[in-house]
C-alpha cells in the first residue's frame, strides 16, 4: 500500500531532482535554458523551463533543511 509518507517523500525527490539539474551542461543543450526560453513565445515549454529555474533558485535552501527532517526521521523511525 502507498501511504501518505510514501507520497510526500516521493514528492520530496522529485523537488531534489528539479534542484540539481545543472543547467549549462544539461538543460541548455537540449534547447531547455532559462535565458533562451525568455526570447521564445509564452507556453507549455516556457512554463516548464520556469518552474525548473523556480526550483533551483527558491527551494535550494529549504529542501536542505527537509532533506535533513526527513533523514532523520527515518533513522529514528526505521
Amino acid at each position: 500500500m502507498i501511504s501518505l509518507t510514501d507520497i510526500l517523500v516521493s514528492g520530496l525527490l522529485l523537488c531534489n531532482a528539479a534542484a540539481v539539474l545543472n543547467e549549462e551542461r544539461f538543460l541548455v543543450r537540449i534547447g531547455w535554458g532559462y535565458e533562451q526560453s525568455m526570447q521564445g513565445p509564452t507556453g507549455m515549454k516556457k512554463q516548464i523551463i520556469t518552474l525548473l529555474h523556480a526550483a533551483r533558485v527558491l527551494l535550494t535552501i529549504p529542501l536542505m533543511g527537509l532533506n535533513l527532517v526527513v533523514i532523520v526521521l527515518k533513522l529514528l523511525m526505521g
